[in-house]
């Protein structure tokens, strides 16, 4: 049972994110193949592939957290770290927690949304599905988002690596990855 959470905790997004956009691709593939050589179009596969698209890309905002690898700007860290390094320190946890609370901001309020799709049900366009199950990748993207930015700073507070940016090496991720083995959560 440990080694399957260890397995999801490192390879759950990517897996999920995998299957979609294979999935995508031979759906889109089909779809060239069936208009272009056979006349035919299936609406449903366009469809289908824009909430494969969306999921992907909303599954890929953790991927991006639990790497360390997402959007920032970081002009004025880098002036800052020359003269304060530990004022960057600081700087770092308090951006992660206050994305932890927009995250969870946005998963509260999009539960609200949620609650209102299921009252008010509304149908897609061509495959005749609840809008609510396109929907729901909102307050479910949110939640792992805002689960992996506390779980990254745990980790990084743990290892003493309370910086912006990710390990630059392969070596240096390995050696950060050997001083969490045991700290999951």
């Amino acid at each position: 049972m440990l080694k399957a959470i260890q397995w999801i905790d490192k390879w759950g997004e990517e897996f999920f994110v995998s299957c979609m956009l294979s999935l995508l691709i031979l759906l889109l593939g089909t779809e060239v193949f069936s208009r272009f050589l056979l006349d035919k179009t299936f609406t449903w596969i366009e469809e289908l592939c824009r909430y494969l698209f969306v999921w992907s890309s909303y599954i890929g905002v953790a991927i991006a957290i639990k790497h360390k690898e997402q959007l920032r700007v970081l002009i004025l860290v880098d002036i800052l770290k020359k003269f304060s390094p530990r004022l960057v320190k600081i700087m770092y946890v308090l951006s992660e927690l206050s994305f932890t609370a927009f995250c969870l901001a946005i998963f509260y309020y999009s539960l609200g949304m949620i609650k209102n799709m299921t009252q008010f049900k509304q149908v897609s366009a061509s495959l005749e599905i609840d809008v609510m199950y396109a929907y729901l990748i909102i307050p479910v993207s949110m939640f792992i988002a805002a689960f992996r930015t506390l779980q990254v700073l745990y980790r990084d507070f743990i290892s003493g690596n309370l910086t912006f940016e990710n390990c630059s090496t392969p070596e240096q991720n390995h050696e950060q990855e050997q001083k969490t083995e045991g700290v999951h959560v």
